[in-house]
């Protein structure tokens, strides 16, 4: 075991960047740079050979395109023609060999950096933010990816890091980090738990299990069309019409304006997170033309019906393939910044059951780089191949059964002992007393078990109606149960026992790679039955 002691966590976003960190009193925060930002914008600018990040770098979106890159995250590890699409308002995405570069402007001359150069140029200036504010040098970091990353774009990020000077003790998945911040797990209860994800560019949902402090991802569900700037796109065409309304002037087309007008709808709506009504300033947005706007959070919410309902359907699809009812998610966890809006959270509260509980304390925005520190300070002492060997309980995130394993009773019902989305290797275990004068042997047999959803619709009394009026039809009730019902046999096992009681004891083991093992003992005799790859 290595000594190590000053370690990060760092959540380096499309959109933004934070460094988590646990304090003195041992509570997981986010540091600010220089400038007092806790989210770093993941904007890169250059003034000839000087580099800035953060806001300032943002702020020259407008004024320097050329010699500004943004989004340069979304493109790390992706070919040229998986990323086109996938450019900012900053500088271009080019072609660079068939990989993404951005060709960067400098006075007569032209450069072209390829997105690992640029994430490793802004990587190091994360770095060097963390080791002033420690005042010493930072021994390594855990480091979030999205869930639907590629082994390819993993190293890619993990490569970047390196040649920023970022030790990376462990690449661990957003949704696991912030399931992390809130310590879910450690009251070491099973729990069927969604993380939704809202950041700046994409919206990712994901299905785990929590099962005895081990993480199980059962199913994810991505749009990368659709996140923050979806809202901040849908501010710019509500004040780009008020600004034509007012002045006659059309902004589409206008690059340089367009760029100045979503800096500003990004601060107004901020501001509607905390408050009943923002403003929208811009100076000199076109044609010399300052533009003065307000809109209030229900014109806002109005606006961004559209942007929930998408919202919304994006978590029905991850239900759908986690094979879940909505009444079965226990905890749902909002990350990333536009997950602050209080509507995102109400409409994901009409999904879900009134006992489904969610978390919402902490700022959405901290929330992946507070659970990547969390689990710094957790391996910081480990060396690299102990990490990789999983000895910590929440290193790794691990396969899990796909069906539920269990017996069938007297009564035909379906009793689970390896609950559907268990972490594997599992092993359960009971004691039976078992024997008779007239019982000579013990027969269990192990089942799977099918997730059953079923809803009934209940139609709705139709009210009495006045003479003249038209009747009204009442939606009718939907009921939902969900259930498991008895399946394949996939073990079986006969011991023989005395004539007298005896205690008999029944072990059920699922390894990772799907062999089910069913041992019946008694204090003379072992059974064992097994199947290859069954879940």
């Amino acid at each position: 075991m290595s000594e190590s002691n000053n370690v990060i966590g760092i959540n380096f976003g499309t959109s933004s960047t934070s460094i988590g960190y646990v304090n003195k009193e041992g509570r997981a925060d986010c540091l600010a740079n220089e400038e007092g930002d806790r989210q770093i914008a993941s904007v890169l600018a250059f003034h000839g050979e000087e580099e800035v990040v953060g806001t300032q770098a943002k702020s020259e979106i407008a004024r320097h395109p050329k010699t500004t890159v943004a989004n340069f995250r979304a493109t790390l590890g992706k070919t040229f023609a998986e990323s086109e699409n996938l450019a900012g308002s900053a500088a271009p995405v080019v072609d660079n060999n068939g990989a993404p570069g951005y060709e960067i402007t400098f006075g007569e001359s032209t450069k072209v950096l390829s997105s690992h150069d640029i994430s490793a140029k802004f990587l190091r200036h994360i770095r060097e933010s963390a080791e002033g504010f420690f005042g010493n040098k930072i021994d390594g970091a855990v480091m979030a990816v999205p869930s639907y990353f590629t082994e390819k774009q993993q190293a890619e990020f993990k490569q970047a890091a390196a040649d920023a000077g970022i030790k990376v003790l462990q690449l661990v998945q957003e949704p696991t980090a912030a399931a992390l911040a809130y310590g879910l797990g450690n009251d070491q209860q099973d729990k069927t738990v969604v993380v939704c994800d809202l950041g700046g560019h994409s919206f990712d949902v994901t299905v785990m299990t929590v099962r005895s402090g081990i993480y199980s991802v059962i199913a994810t569900a991505h749009d990368t069309k659709l996140g923050g700037v979806s809202f901040d796109d849908m501010l710019i065409k509500h004040f780009s019409a008020e600004f034509k309304k007012k002045t006659k002037v059309d902004l589409t087309g206008n690059a340089k304006a367009l760029a100045k007008l979503r800096g500003a709808v990004e601060v107004t709506k901020k501001m509607l997170s905390s408050a009943s009504s923002a403003p929208c300033f811009v100076e000199s947005l076109a044609d010399g033309l300052d533009f003065h706007g307000t809109v209030n959070r229900m014109r806002f919410e109005i606006l961004s019906n559209s942007v929930f309902a998408k919202l919304q359907d994006v978590v029905r699809q991850v239900l759908v393939k986690a094979d879940l009812d909505a009444s079965e998610i226990d905890e749902v966890v909002l990350a990333g910044g536009a997950a602050r809006i209080p509507k995102f959270a109400v409409k994901l509260r009409e999904l879900f059951s009134a006992d489904t509980h969610v978390h919402a304390d902490l700022e959405a925005d901290e929330v992946v780089a507070r659970g990547c520190a969390i689990q710094a300070s957790l391996i910081a002492g480990f060396d690299a191949e102990d990490i990789d060997a999983a000895i910590h309980p929440v290193v790794t995130l691990a396969p899990s059964t796909q069906k539920a394993i269990g017996l069938i009773n007297a009564t035909g019902k379906f009793i689970p002992l390896i609950p559907k989305g268990t972490a594997l290797p599992a092993r359960r275990a009971f004691d039976f007393t078992a024997g008779t004068d007239k019982q000579s042997h013990v027969y269990v047999a192990l089942h799977e078990g099918d997730h059953v959803i079923e809803k009934k619709e209940i139609p709705v009394e139709p009210l009495p109606v006045e003479e003249g009026e038209e009747p009204y039809e009442e939606e009718p009730e939907i009921v939902t149960t969900v259930l498991t019902k008895p399946a394949a046999l996939i073990a079986e096992a006969v011991l023989p026992v005395s004539s007298k009681s005896v205690k008999v004891q029944v072990q059920v083991t699922v390894e990772v790679n799907g062999k089910v093992t069913l041992v019946l003992r008694d204090a003379n005799n072992v059974v064992k039955a097994e199947v290859a790859g069954k879940q």
